[in-house]
């Protein structure tokens, strides 16, 4: 049925890679997990009016967090709050955000992002022999435990972002939705880039950390190295969307930052 299909979202970090929105329904902008990659203030403001001109959706992304960043996130939570929609969002991917966000934000629907699933993402486990209840445990993540439930309950968070694992997904548990993003399955990122020059808050430029491949005879699967991240590419989708409890697809464009 239709209404069992995926809404489709386009994540970007760039405002120079907004052109043709009309095939999404959302857009996610920012940066997941390198806090030196952040779009600057004006360029996140740029990126949520053409959104809305688009009349798409809009979630912030937030990044892995450093001392600056938490000052940084502040004061753009406040200048956001003047023009915020009940249908916009805000990603965290590191917990530290929760308090900022809770002053200066705090109309937001926050949802956890990917780095926080806690999901297995070792190219290598599908190599393994594993027995079915083994199969199950590297199928899941952090949100799936009882308590971890509750936890997002006490919070407010109905949605999390998930990686498309290699050795597929399990089913989320009931009242947590979530956002598949794809082609490329975060399999390690660092708080620290080795790209990085400066010892200040200084961003990168644009072209920090060119992505290229890494390769090794223990795997058929390349990491793909973008900035202080790395990557496979999995273009294969779930065939049960609803099943697993994923009602969004996050499409990058290019390797996340």
């Amino acid at each position: 049925m239709e209404s069992s299909l995926p809404v489709k979202a386009l994540a970007l970090s760039r405002l120079a890679d907004i052109s043709a929105l009309s095939s999404y329904s959302r857009l996610y902008f920012g940066a997941e997990f390198c806090s030196w990659a952040m779009p600057s203030q004006p360029e996140i403001l740029k990126a949520r009016q053409l959104a809305r001109q688009a009349g798409m959706t809009f979630t912030l992304m937030t990044p892995v967090m450093r001392e600056e960043t938490i000052a940084e996130l502040s004061d753009l939570f406040h200048v956001l709050a003047a023009d915020w929609q009940a249908e916009d969002e805000l990603l965290i991917s590191d917990l530290g955000a929760l308090e900022p966000a809770t002053q200066g934000l705090p109309q937001a629907k926050i949802i956890l992002g990917r780095v926080l699933s806690g999901q297995k993402r070792g190219p290598r486990i599908t190599d393994l022999s594993l027995s079915a209840e083994a199969q199950e445990y590297f199928r899941q993540g952090s949100w799936y435990a009882h308590e971890a439930q509750r936890l997002l309950t006490e919070i407010g968070v109905e949605r999390i972002e998930l990686d498309n694992l290699l050795q597929g997904i399990a089913p989320l548990p009931g009242g947590i939705r979530g956002s598949l993003h794809y082609p490329w399955l975060m399999v390690t990122s660092s708080r620290n880039c080795p790209y990085h020059k400066y010892k200040t808050g200084r961003r990168c430029s644009v072209a920090c950390g060119e992505g290229f491949s890494l390769t090794t005879d223990q795997t058929p699967h390349p990491l793909l190295q973008a900035g202080n991240s790395q990557f496979i590419e999995n273009s294969v989708l779930p065939d049960d969307f609803a099943a697993l409890g994923i009602d969004r697809l996050v499409e990058h464009l290019h390797l996340p930052r």
